[in-house]
């Protein structure tokens, strides 16, 4: 499932959707990119309520509604525990990114980098 990217330097696998990248599969990574690839979509609104106050700081015009959108497809760091979204729409030059606790129960350190 994971295939090494020489480019990225990373082994990155993708399913329903979203990206999943590690820096090497351990046991168990890819029954969690499964179940994550699933999850994701059911905890999209938690996280989108988590970005908001942030997002519109920066970015004022901005649709709640099209946000899912806007962020296009996620990329889930299995070795850090992170969510990225590398192509977003909001501009041509930030990756918005924050971290995950298991299951998507809990998320911090949100981050605009660019």
């Amino acid at each position: 499932m994971f295939k090494f990217d020489d480019e990225r330097d990373e082994y990155v696998a993708e399913l329903n959707g979203v990206e999943f990248v590690c820096d090497e599969p351990e046991d168990g990574d890819e029954e969690e990119a499964q179940k994550l690839s699933k999850l994701y979509f059911e905890k999209l609104p938690e996280m989108i309520e988590f970005m908001w106050p942030e997002l519109q700081q920066v970015y004022r015009d901005i649709d709640k509604a099209k946000l899912p959108q806007l962020l296009g497809k996620p990329t889930i760091n299995l070795t850090t525990c992170q969510i990225m979204y590398m192509e977003q729409a909001l501009d041509d030059t930030h990756i918005i990114e924050f971290e995950y606790t298991d299951d998507f129960a809990g998320f911090e350190c949100f981050n605009i980098d660019g």
